[in-house]
């Protein structure tokens, strides 16, 4: 947001706030994280100490009420969504690590007295079981159409035309910048990967069989070159034919950081015990232990990734159960104030020795460290890293420095093995657009659905002309590939929209990385340095009538069928070969949620995969008057789809006169820390502006 923006909206907001309140808009304080990231309930913002990545977590179980189960917890750590960093607060030492209250918006109370609402308006409604309860939704479903929520979209057609076939909901431009989640960027990469050679996430692709190692030819004339100081990558235009550079997502999970600050720690030990040769060469072992194999983008929300009081404490999964003495005895060590161990209070030593194991404060015992790796992977969603979902919709932007007059700049995204491309050429800015090199075809329809456009290539007009810097940015949401320069989309000479299977899963073979490398930069004789880029993925609507706090565990919309279960028993020996037996899939029950973790990274599986493919598809009826909402952390929305909603409204719907307003803009966000200070006091001005 430019500077301009934020005073803008900081003078809205107050101007809005203090003439019109009580006649135009009403304030309301958000009480969920329902529709995060875009509007946070009760939450603790953190940066992480490895890699700089300013993120928010959810606290609402920090806001007690005896009437809810849920609240009156503690959020003791989170985990950092950019670098996989575990992290315990220190809430004594650092004031700004408690918990805020949630956003303050203004919600217009007749935006919809003279126009309709419209598909994806944030809006403010009366809960229709106690309209003493308001909640904030994002608009999914209109009067008078049937709905279907499948492979994370949203579909729709008209209720009583029985001859309809379902179309994608798309998102206007706007709305898609807003909702669109970030899953990798550059700038974020601590400063420990380089030391200990953990590959880059952009790179020359080798071959499957060598691990996808670079090949031997980057970094020579005519290849891609990777700087030796931070993350630049740059070609020199002498290549004739298309050289690319592909992005692997192979983001460290919670049990590398626990194992290498463990390794970290033993090393430190042995160099302060004057083992300085064999300390030596251990950390120069360091760099040949980790090489991962990349992993599909999946539904993670950086706003659940927070780890409770009680998943630490809870009798099956605190990992310290078995070593109580392990406990008490190093923590007399490291506090001789404690005094003996009876007078102990276990709840915060396990607190304590939980920091101690995952930043390497102390070498723990192996049994320790096995024991807390395992809690941080077991079937529980909070601080987990992996996702639930393959999600396929992305965007990516490259912050790029163009040296050449001439050649061509092409970019890609791939989804369930289809390659949609884009390709300007630097010379007269001429845009591209294709599917499969123009394998597949753009299909269009007129406004009045009668044929449209149906062809190979779709073009357009960019403001590129030669040398320069740029910011490109391309997406395939929604069915639907769109290109901006410099932040301004550009005009097609006709919509580039194309058809899929509405339930999909990701493919990859031997010759075809496919979906495992996902997004892909490409030169063809122009001189390019790509000095940042960051990819987001769109919001996953999960197919379920289940959500997080009706059954922990049954976030899951996979069918339950006899094939399922005999892929899992097929691919049994290549999960044992990935992790501890402890994970392995259980005939008995539907795979857990870290089963299904599993199941995404094995690759080999995914082209014939009932598990990733057999996904429910739930429709609903939209009847006249009414309206359909969801939340964009649909894992943790408790909305229309819900059994919950079902069985307290009689239908999946609110009506017409139970709507309050559209949210309009967040007039004051939680305050923000004082640089160096550890206090908030100062408005969060990055986060004051219209909601959308």
């Amino acid at each position: 947001m430019s500077i301009r923006d934020m005073v803008e909206g900081f003078a809205l907001a107050f101007i809005l706030a203090f003439i019109f309140r009580g006649f135009v808009v009403e304030a309301f304080i958000i009480p969920t994280g329902s529709m995060a990231h875009g509007l946070q309930g009760r939450h603790i913002e953190h940066i992480c100490k490895r890699c700089g990545h300013r993120y928010r977590v959810g606290a609402s179980v920090e806001n007690p009420n005896p009437a809810d189960p849920y609240s009156n917890d503690e959020i003791i750590a989170t985990v950092c969504p950019m670098c996989g960093f575990t992290e315990v607060l220190d809430k004594a030492n650092e004031p700004s690590k408690n918990a805020f209250a949630g956003d303050r918006i203004l919600v217009n109370k007749y935006a919809y007295m003279f126009n309709d609402p419209e598909r994806w308006d944030v809006i403010v409604f009366k809960n229709p079981s106690d309209t003493t309860i308001n909640y904030i939704k994002r608009l999914v479903g209109l009067p008078g159409e049937k709905l279907l929520v499948a492979n994370g979209d949203v579909y729709t057609k008209p209720l009583t035309n029985t001859n309809a076939v379902y179309e994608i909901a798309r998102k206007p431009e706007h709305k898609q910048l807003a909702m669109m989640q970030l899953v990798h960027d550059t700038q974020f990469r601590p400063q420990v990967l380089d030391d200990i050679m953990w590959p880059q996430p952009w790179r020359m692709v080798g071959t499957y069989a060598d691990g996808y190692h670079p090949p031997a030819e980057e970094g020579k004339p005519g290849y891609w070159k990777a700087s030796t100081e931070g993350f630049r990558y740059s070609i020199d235009g002498s290549n004739s034919d298309k050289v690319s550079i592909r992005y692997h997502h192979n983001i460290p999970d919670q049990t590398f950081w626990v194992k290498y600050n463990q390794l970290d720690a033993n090393i430190k030990q042995a160099e302060a015990e004057g083992y300085i040769a064999e300390a030596a060469q251990s950390r120069e072992r360091l760099k040949t232990m980790f090489w991962p194999l990349p992993r599909l983008i999946t539904d993670v929300y950086a706003y659940n990734t927070s780890i409770k009081r009680s998943d630490l404490l809870s009798p099956t999964k605190n990992p310290f159960r078995r070593f109580p003495n392990e406990v008490v005895e190093q923590g007399s060590e490291s506090d001789s104030t404690r005094g003996d161990s009876d007078s102990v209070d276990l709840g915060s030593e396990y607190v304590a020795r939980f920091r101690d194991v995952l930043e390497g404060d102390y070498p723990a015992p192996n049994q320790v460290v096995n024991s807390v790796a395992q809690m941080l992977k077991s079937d529980w969603p909070s601080g987990d890293l992996r996702g639930q979902y393959w999600v396929g919709d992305l965007a990516v932007e490259f912050d790029v420095t163009i040296e050449s007059d001439s050649g061509k700049l092409g970019f890609d995204i791939v989804e369930s093995g289809v390659y949609y491309e884009g390709e300007i050429d630097v010379a007269t800015g001429k845009l591209t657009l294709s599917i499969d090199g123009g394998e597949e075809y753009f299909v269009s329809s007129n406004s009045d659905n009668s044929a449209g456009f149906k062809g190979p290539v779709i073009e357009g007009q960019t403001s590129i002309r030669g040398k320069g810097e740029y910011e490109i940015r391309f997406s395939n949401f929604d069915n639907e590939l769109r290109v901006w320069v410099d932040d301004d989309l550009i005009e097609l000479n006709h919509p580039a929209t194309f058809e899929t299977e509405r339930i999909r899963g990701p493919r990859w073979s031997a010759e075809d990385a496919g979906d495992l490398l996902p997004v892909g930069l490409h030169s063809t004789g122009v001189a390019v340095e790509l000095t940042n880029a960051r990819i987001y993925r769109d919001v996953y609507y999960i197919a379920t009538k289940s959500i997080a706090r009706d059954r922990e565990y049954s976030l899951n919309d996979f069918r339950e069928s006899e094939e399922t279960m005999k892929l899992i028993s097929q691919y049994e020996d290549d999960i044992a070969r990935i992790e501890p037996v402890w994970l392995l899939p259980r005939s008995s029950k539907l795979p857990s949620y870290s089963e299904l973790s599993l199941h995404l990274d094995l690759f080999p599986a995914w082209n014939d995969s009932k598990f990733l493919i057999d996904r429910q598809a739930l429709e609903f009826e939209v009847e006249e008057d009414e309206f359909f909402p969801m939340g964009d952390n649909s894992p943790q929305s408790s909305d229309a789809r819900s059994s919950s909603w079902f069985n307290q409204v009689g239908r999946h719907t609110f009506n017409r006169k139970l709507f309050i307003g559209e949210a309009l803009l967040i007039y004051w966000p939680h305050p923000d820390e004082i640089p160096g200070s550890g206090v908030s006091l100062i408005p969060n001005f990055r986060r004051i502006g219209v909601i959308r």
